[in-house]
């Protein structure tokens, strides 16, 4: 569908032309992978989506074709991106080890998603998202989780994450360093390919209730006969 927009023209002639709506508008965006020659626009794109400063190095690594690094581009301006990493559960911090019990297990890691402000409430973090599960997560070898941290205070990302299946998994104090101080953070986890999350301190203990109980209830009805 096409919006009409008023444009005051230099002779104040006042005439109408078609612009696209947001949906059409983020459909013709073309994505591709970022290179070398996108760093500069990458930077910018984080320095005014996060208030986390990122060191010189992790730019390098981001469009150096080591991670995956996807970016929705309109024209030749980069306007969302998304950066993610398949690996070894074991090879993880140590703070996201007991993500998944089985130390073999891959998954993947989501460095950053970010979209420039005037192109938000347009579904582009979707469309990353989506087709970081399309092109590496439901392809072999299968990831049996996908992951991430956030800045505790910031709830629309929070809400976007859990908007489409990821759980809190733990709270990371003073994770994030803004500034002269210190943010927390979050990690997010969505379970995939048939992986479950690991039994909680709760059903580890509910669980050890049932095997004992159920033994002892049994002997109690057969000394009741």
């Amino acid at each position: 569908m096409l919006i009409w927009q008023r444009v005051q023209m230099a002779k104040d002639d006042d005439v109408r032309v078609p612009i696209l709506d947001g949906s059409t508008a983020a459909a013709s965006l073309a994505l591709r992978p970022l290179s070398p020659l996108d760093r500069a626009a990458v930077q910018a794109l984080c320095a005014a989506s996060f208030p986390i400063e990122y060191p010189e190095c992790w730019f390098d690594e981001v469009v150096s074709g080591s991670l995956t690094s996807l970016g929705l581009f309109d024209d030749k301006q980069l306007v969302a991106m998304i950066v993610s990493e398949t690996k070894n559960i074991s090879k993880c911090n140590l703070e996201d080890s007991d993500i998944i019990s089985n130390q073999s297990a891959l998954v993947v890691y989501i460095l950053s998603l970010a979209v420039s402000n005037d192109y938000r409430r347009m579904g582009l973090a979707t469309r990353l998202l989506n087709c970081l599960f399309e092109s590496v997560v439901n392809q072999p070898p299968y990831p049996r989780a996908v992951f991430l941290h956030v800045l505790s205070t910031n709830l629309p990302a929070i809400n976007f994450y859990r908007s489409n299946g990821f759980r809190w998994h733990a709270s990371l104090l003073n994770y994030y360093r803004i500034g002269s101080g210190f943010g927390d953070g979050c990690t997010y986890v969505k379970y995939t390919n048939g992986q479950r999350p690991p039994l909680s301190i709760s059903e580890v203990l509910r669980l050890v209730g049932v095997v004992v109980c159920f033994p002892l209830k049994t002997l109690c009805k057969l000394f009741s006969y």
